[in-house]
């Protein structure tokens, strides 16, 4: 039910690329274009700056990035509530974990998850435990399992297991 456009400025905004937000949209150029020049129209601003190939946001992009991020994730947030109502449990879940817990952890509790709400999508990023956090902090990723003691204060950390 979510604004499309703000799902374009995005991927946009976070590829700094028309082709590539393109590519990951599985929408035309043309199109993508469209959708940008729309809320360009809308609030009357340049949401990036063209320099040769390359695009930056503007400060009104880096305004409308923070909100549009803050609407999806609202739109997500009612979207699960809704279903809640009536004991439906559908949606998306992106985990991200560090090697180790994605090959000796997870496999049983996903296998059990997945058996148990089988109308949830769940993908998972496997890598180290610093580019799981970075996953999470450019919100890639809804969940992040890593070992050891990194602690970036902007995250929250939570004891999962403990050996």
């Amino acid at each position: 039910m979510s604004d499309f456009r703000l799902k374009v400025f995005l991927s946009v905004a976070k590829n700094l690329s028309f082709t590539k937000a393109s590519q990951e949209l599985f929408i035309s150029q043309p199109a993508i274009t469209k959708h940008i020049q729309e809320l360009e129209n809308f609030y009357q601003v340049r949401l990036f700056e063209r320099q040769g190939s390359k695009i930056l946001l503007t400060e009104a992009g880096r305004l409308l990035l923070k909100h549009s991020e803050k609407i999806m994730d609202d739109y997500k947030q009612l979207e699960y509530e809704m279903h809640l109502l009536h004991n439906e449990y559908i949606g998306e879940l992106r985990l991200g974990a560090s090697t180790t817990i994605a090959q000796y952890v997870l496999p049983p509790l996903l296998a059990n998850f997945i058996s148990q709400f089988p109308q949830i999508n769940l993908s998972l990023l496997n890598g180290n435990s610093r580019g799981v956090e970075t996953a999470l902090q450019e919100h890639r990723i809804d969940l992040g399992l890593v070992e050891g003691i990194f602690r970036l204060p902007n995250l929250k950390y939570t004891l999962f297991f403990k050996r």
